[in-house]
């Protein structure tokens, strides 16, 4: 995906969905603002329960912010409670909850019962030295003659400083994770800073039900993805193949393609070959003109339905994909480059072997005449007859 429209897709969509529920509310105030005793409860019950969802789908970051939000809307919601557990002042809260939101975002997620529980309370509570820490440098050279100062200096000892690079840092891994849990922890530094900067625009409770809600929509894309997409190669998976089946009209053509000789071929190189030999033929597949969606349908064997497409106009298309695959140099990395010096690696970047894969492909097509199950049966025969016939062609 290009890094553009990845940006899009994971940054800034994300924040243009919130901004524009922020701006909707705000025009709608006439009509919560006498439901607003029973929205301050809600953050209580949707945190709660992102909170618990996130568990079940291993969004442990997901888990831990609802969780920490939850806790600082129970504080905020109770002024007497204020006194006695205002640690931090206002703008070292700011700072501290922004530190935060960008670990979890550098984070990947991991089990929750495990080392990296000890590993999260240490970063949080490195996160608050550290705001203490920044604090008192603002404080020392706040007492410092503002004439001795240059304004550069003062600029990157405010508290902007560390915002604007936890603002860039998190940016940077949203776009390159690109994930739907990562765009969600981005929305938390959003509505974070906004109900800091702009605190009378909105209710927290508002912000957070927002939030929730973002929350709620990651976890069930992550749990649609785990059903229904392969994570190896990101295809859809045949669980997603059979949910299409029934939506399908009476007139399609389905190809089964097979990876010649994988299984050598993984032998030989191992698994971890084997897998980008897996992620390549599926990303060359994707590819494929006239509409065809293409499914993993298991191990090295993949399926492309194309609806109202009649066999003489998909064929050329597969010949197509297939002729590009097998013209595919694969150069194989030496597994030891990691240790290597740049120089070696240059080095031996020019004696590692250059090998070609090939697929097989095996077409049928339906007319209503016959159930989803007989085409793929059909279309499995004839993937059969191409490999019976020396393989690397498409046959119907």
């Amino acid at each position: 995906m290009p890094v553009l429209e990845r940006s899009l897709r994971y940054l800034f969509i994300p924040i243009v969905i919130t901004f524009l529920y922020i701006v909707i509310t705000q025009h709608l105030s006439t009509i919560w603002q006498g439901w607003l005793p029973k929205i301050n409860e809600l953050p209580y019950f949707l945190l709660g329960i992102s909170a618990v969802l996130a568990l079940l789908f291993n969004c442990w970051r997901i888990s831990y912010l609802s969780l920490l939000l939850l806790g600082y809307y129970y504080f905020e919601s109770s002024p007497a409670l204020l006194p006695e557990l205002a640690l931090l002042s206002q703008e070292q809260v700011i700072l501290t909850g922004t530190l935060i939101i960008t670990f979890f975002a550098t984070f990947k997620d991991r089990a929750l019962f495990s080392i990296y529980f000890f590993k999260t309370v240490l970063a949080i509570g490195l996160c608050v030295i550290l705001t203490l820490g920044w604090s008192a440098v603002i404080t020392h050279l706040s007492s410092v003659d503002a004439g001795l100062l240059p304004n550069t200096l003062k600029l990157l000892t405010s508290l902007y400083a560390p915002i604007g690079i936890s603002c860039i840092v998190l940016c940077i891994f949203t776009i390159w994770r690109a994930t739907g849990v990562d765009s969600a922890i981005m929305v938390t530094l959003f509505i974070w800073l906004f109900h800091f900067y702009l605190p009378d625009e909105l209710p927290l409770s508002i912000l957070l039900t927002i939030l929730a809600l973002a929350y709620l929509t990651s976890i069930l894309v992550r749990s649609h993805n785990l059903a229904y997409r392969d994570e190896l190669t990101g295809l859809a998976s045949r669980r997603s193949l059979n949910t299409l089946a029934h939506s399908l009209n009476k007139h399609y053509c389905l190809a089964m393609v097979d990876i010649d000789h994988f299984k050598k071929f993984n032998d030989t190189y191992g698994h971890d070959v084997g897998d980008q030999v897996l992620q390549l033929v599926a990303k060359k597949l994707s590819k494929v003109e006239g509409g065809g969606k293409v499914f993993r349908y298991g191990g090295e064997e993949f399926t492309i339905v194309f609806t109202n497409k009649n066999i003489e106009a998909v064929l050329p298309l597969l010949e197509e994909i297939r002729r590009k695959i097998s013209q595919y140099n694969i150069v194989l990395r030496n597994q030891r480059r990691k240790n290597q010096s740049k120089l070696n690696r240059d080095e031996g970047h020019k004696t590692n072997p250059v090998v070609n894969i090939t697929i097989s492909i095996g077409v049928a097509e339906q007319h209503g005449e016959t159930s989803f199950e007989n085409t793929l049966k059909r279309a499995d025969k004839a993937l059969y007859k191409a490999k019976n016939n020396g393989r690397n062609q498409v046959f119907a």
